[in-house]
């Protein structure tokens, strides 16, 4: 986790899916996406789950710094050839 400033390029509505967990029982996964930069890079964020549902009637001031915690993660998949793939997955714990 690192904490670092950024500007919101864009911000997403709120989005909520059904799918079933590993129990068998029906669940729904909150997300809200944003388009964040911080002067070099620009990278894909979600908020997830309560802070997704808590801060989906914000509207975030873009002309703004903001100070984001974020949680980056890597994946590995595979590809419809069977070839191993990877992708970088960002997380919003926090975003004042």
């Amino acid at each position: 986790m690192n904490a670092q400033y950024v500007s919101i390029l864009s911000q997403f509505p709120l989005q909520e899916r059904q799918y079933v967990d590993r129990n068998g029982q029906p669940q729904v996964f909150a997300s809200r996406g944003f388009i964040l930069g911080d002067g070099i890079n620009t990278m894909y964020a979600e908020m997830q789950g309560d802070l997704a549902r808590a801060a989906a009637n914000i509207q975030y001031d873009q002309a703004v710094l903001h100070s984001a915690l974020l949680q980056t993660t890597m994946r590995d998949y595979r590809d419809k050839d069977g070839n191993v793939r990877y992708s970088n997955e960002v997380r919003i714990l926090k975003l004042a």
